[in-house]
């Protein structure tokens, strides 16, 4: 009897213990997250579509939209204000100043220091300009995973022809464009080809303005009543006071101008490496074209510097989950997941990607690059960028249009302009 009542005691005890067990609360789930965000282009998205995050992150879900760069700062900021913008936006950066100002972006800073102190490895791997283009007046306020400055491709064989070597100053490529013009090319060939400015911001002009040793207020505004900015503005008139370009460039688009490249009706266009894997489909890279480092001016190569233009990620300032969010800008900008945008669209700003052998092999030309690409400076941002952009292609019109008119007087005519946009 003393075991049957110890079982039943026992079998007792089990049976309190299984209710118990069944009445007590299951533990929480792990919170499911969603992080929104906008990409500016299609091609910008990661091959895998997020497909080994999401195996690696199973609470957080990535729900992502193409918005063109040329409206997601817009947008952004219409749905910022009514509470429902993504976590994180793709934009031109050149639109970072108005929307800090507007109060729409958030400081990452302390997630930037916490990367670089848990990976330091990795972090040693980033170019300087990822984080130095998304920076204002002391903030971090996104990650610039992809950048393109702008470089010079020239038709080699015709150089050769003329019996010339690659220019290494401004001075000289313009003489260079000369003995073309004159000795080599014939019928609608023309020395130099560009963009105008009725269908694009001045990115290339920028671009030659740097170059060329070229500064900038404190505020963002390019000084051109100096030295550079005159040499700028001569550089237009002479390209179209002696026939140096194409009588219908002021007008073209920008696949006008780089079609006239690739097409073999110019000898020189300032590009970015995008458009340099195009033209290698077309032309015999290393025997019919080259590339180079756009040059200084004579007696300016001190204050010369390579431009740089982003696409960078920015966070949300009303985002709820700031770590998930860096954590899916910095698998955006992994290694293995960004090279192939890079091969097939835009550089990566990772030293890592852009020497590996696969980058390389997609783009040969990029040795002769990279030194400078390392070394990318923001063109600054400003509150007030589209008029600053406006003010900008008049200049070079009226530069172009009326070559012959004093440069300094047009320098100083659009600087008065530019002066009034932080007025």
């Amino acid at each position: 009897k003393k075991v049957v009542r110890l079982s039943g005691l026992l079998l007792g005890i089990l049976l309190l213990a299984v209710f118990l067990a069944a009445c007590a609360p299951s533990a929480p789930e792990e919170e499911q997250i969603t992080i929104e965000m906008w990409f500016g282009r299609q091609e910008f998205v990661p091959h895998d579509q997020f497909e080994r995050f999401h195996a690696e992150n199973p609470n957080v879900r990535v729900e992502w939209d193409v918005i063109p760069l040329e409206q997601a700062h817009t947008d952004f900021l219409r749905n910022h204000a009514a509470g429902a913008a993504p976590d994180t936006v793709q934009i031109f950066h050149e639109f970072t100043a108005t929307m800090v100002a507007q109060g729409a972006l958030l400081d990452i800073s302390e997630y930037v220091r916490a990367w670089q102190q848990e990976d330091p490895e990795d972090f040693a791997d980033i170019y300087d300009i990822a984080f130095d283009l998304t920076s204002y007046e002391g903030g971090i306020y996104g990650v610039n995973v992809h950048s393109g400055p702008f470089f010079m491709g020239y038709r080699k064989d015709l150089l050769e022809q003329a019996g010339l070597d690659e220019p290494q100053t401004w001075e000289e490529l313009l003489e260079a464009l000369r003995v073309l013009q004159s000795d080599v090319l014939s019928g609608d060939q023309y020395a130099f080809s560009q963009p105008g400015g009725a269908h694009h911001p001045p990115f290339w002009l920028n671009s030659i303005y740097m170059s060329m040793g070229g500064e900038f207020t404190d505020t963002g505004l390019p000084i051109i009543d100096s030295e550079a900015g005159i040499a700028l503005i001569e550089f237009y008139q002479t390209l179209a006071r002696e026939g140096l370009q194409d009588p219908e460039a002021p007008s073209w688009a920008s696949g006008d101008f780089r079609g006239a490249f690739i097409g073999g009706r110019a000898a020189f266009f300032p590009e970015a490496i995008n458009v340099f894997a195009v033209a290698q489909r077309d032309l015999e890279y290393g025997t019919e074209w080259e590339v180079m480092v756009q040059p200084p001016r004579r007696g300016a190569e001190a204050a010369s510097r390579i431009n740089a233009f982003g696409w960078p990620f920015m966070v949300n300032s009303d985002t709820e989950h700031p770590e998930e969010v860096m954590a899916v800008l910095r698998y955006v900008f992994d290694p293995e997941i960004v090279i192939d945008v890079a091969k097939d669209y835009q550089p990566a700003n990772r030293a890592s990607v852009m020497t590996s052998d696969a980058y390389l092999a997609a783009h040969p030309y990029f040795p002769i690059l990279q030194a400078s690409f390392a070394e990318q400076v923001p063109y600054p941002t400003h509150l007030r960028s589209p008029e600053r952009s406006d003010i900008l292609n008049d200049m070079k019109r009226e530069a172009q249009e009326n070559p012959n008119r004093s440069a300094a007087e047009i320098a100083a005519q659009y600087q008065q302009q530019l002066n009034a946009l932080d007025n």
